[in-house]
């Protein structure tokens, strides 16, 4: 009797906890401005037939199907109201245009999207007049079921890295509708690689570890005094990467080592090592700058998640950087080779 009291208490304090710990909603916004017309914007995303391009979730089946459905009566019945897809990988979707009158400058829908959510989420496109510019948000949210409360912050995370793959993508079509435009916005490119084994490898490197400032200053600091250190005896003999052996995207910590490929070494301030990285690893090719570098790691999970496999806990996840400042000057050409090891 009494250990049954006793359970029964210990069940109830846990239920308390994870009620008011986790209320199983997440939230996302991303926001860009862009010099287009708000009612051109309007009419555009106005008709469903053009969102196809930017929707964040076809992009991992090339082969999906594609149909549209006409609910709403009245004027709007000329255009679709729902827009469905179908995969093998990316199940049964839609995304649903809540009906608004013609001088909305507001895109409200329902997306079902059970490979990537659970439940419903709301799907919403805001546009805010800004002089002869117009502000562009991308909002979403939703509730997770009881069991999975606990997964909030990782679908906080998720929600907002759709968002803004879908804005960074809808971005160049929008852009389109005025061609005197200044200003270049440039999608980021995703080419998919066979899973395979990573090379051994010559390398001197040197740890690193970003909590409180930006990725990209650690990370060009340290390749200059890695490159300092080497002289100019030692040129690289081969793009520079980064090892990571912790990453905390909540907390915005990440640690690792980063290193430079070295042939026939001349003595200098630091040692070669050589660098085995055992086991499989999937791979992406991204284009496009380091400031949305993370987006490359938000697909290659979410392709791993579909695929129904399991990342490797204790083997470095990597990033090599095929084409850098020092190849380029335009941040949207750079390319990074994007390394995620599995079981």
């Amino acid at each position: 009797m009494v250990v049954t009291l006793f359970l029964i208490l210990i069940t109830g304090i846990f239920l308390w906890c994870y009620l008011h710990l986790f209320t199983g909603r997440f939230f996302s916004r991303q926001s860009a401005v862009i010099d287009v017309p708000i009612d051109a914007i309007s009419e555009t995303l106005g008709d469903l037939t053009n969102w196809q391009p930017w929707l964040p979730w076809l992009i991992y089946e090339k082969d999906h199907q594609l149909s549209y459905e006409y609910l709403n009566s009245g004027v709007m019945s000329v255009l679709p109201s729902c827009l469905v897809w179908k995969g093998d990988l990316i199940k049964t979707g839609y995304v649903t245009l809540e009906p608004a009158r013609s001088s909305a400058h507001y895109f409200h829908t329902l997306l079902e999207a059970p490979a990537f959510y659970p439940n419903d989420v709301h799907f919403n496109i805001d546009l805010t007049k800004q002089k002869e510019r117009t502000l562009v948000t991308i909002q979403m949210s939703g509730r997770l079921p009881f069991f999975q409360r606990w997964k909030q912050k990782n679908f906080d995370i998720r929600s907002s890295k759709d968002a803004e793959l879908a804005l960074l993508k809808m971005l160049p079509l929008l852009e389109a509708l005025n061609p005197a435009s200044d200003h270049e916005h440039r999608e980021p490119r995703f080419e998919w690689l066979p899973q395979t084994h990573l090379d051994k490898l010559d390398a001197v490197t040197r740890p690193f570890t970003v909590s409180n400032q930006p990725m990209s200053q650690k990370m060009q600091q340290g390749f200059y005094d890695l490159i300092t250190e080497l002289g100019p005896e030692n040129p690289p003999a081969g793009p520079s990467f980064a090892l990571y052996s912790k990453v905390d995207l909540e907390h915005h910590y990440f640690s690792g080592r980063l290193g430079i490929p070295i042939q026939n070494m001349t003595p200098c301030a630091v040692c070669p090592e050589r660098i085995n990285l055992p086991g499989y690893y999937l791979q992406l090719r991204y284009t496009g700058s380091y400031q949305h570098l993370s987006l490359a790691w938000h697909v290659l999970y979410s392709f791993m998640r579909l695929h129904h496999v399991k990342p490797h806990p204790r083997h470095y996840g990597v990033e090599v950087f095929e084409i850098g400042p020092s190849q380029t000057e335009n941040t949207k050409d750079f390319v990074t080779l994007v390394c995620l090891p599995v079981k």
